[in-house]
């Protein structure tokens, strides 16, 4: 299942993104802005593919892999998008992208595109994003995209800063 987004193409994780998935992993800006100073290595690289494909199977939703339509036809792979388990209560929407393709518009387009595919398919009444509290640009972005700030919080050992973004009305809640 594909998102709908004019200047990406996008399609879900597969067993063969290993490769990409590490160049993204050890992207200086996304060690600077995400990894918190550590690239990751390839076989920790590998295990976060495994978990994005266990999310897949588990609940029909996961991150998209993202590429760049190019003019001249090609595609360029920009990073990863989509939606992750956060808690037995939330879905949690994030982005990662190489360096070359940041400050584009890409992350905002592709978060908007998952924010939409949540609401219309997933019976939640609310999505939620953290962002490690130096990451000003996310932090941003995600006031662009109408996510308030509800406070700091722990997740997984590390200290973010919280963001949540109610179902609007205009999306009927699915059933389950």
């Amino acid at each position: 299942m594909n998102l709908e987004i004019e200047r990406l193409f996008t399609r879900p994780v597969t067993t063969r993104d290993g490769d990409a998935l590490h160049r993204l992993h050890t992207d200086p800006l996304v060690i600077e802005l995400i990894m918190q100073g550590k690239a990751l290595t390839r076989a920790e690289s590998d295990a976060r593919l495994d978990l994005y494909l266990d999310e897949w199977d588990r609940y029909g939703y996961g991150f998209w892999m993202l590429y760049l339509r190019e003019p001249n036809g090609d595609l360029t792979f920009v990073g990863r998008a989509g939606l992750r388990r956060y808690d037995e209560n939330d879905v949690e929407v994030g982005v990662c992208l190489v360096g070359f393709s940041s400050g584009k518009g890409i992350a905002g387009e592709s978060l908007e595109a998952a924010i939409e595919f949540g609401f219309r398919r997933l019976p939640v009444r609310r999505l939620v994003c953290v962002v490690r509290p130096t990451n000003i640009r996310s932090q941003k972005a995600m006031l662009r995209l109408g996510f308030s700030f509800a406070g700091m919080t722990e997740h997984l050992r590390t200290v973010f800063r919280f963001y949540k973004i109610q179902r609007p009305a205009k999306f009927a809640m699915p059933s389950s």
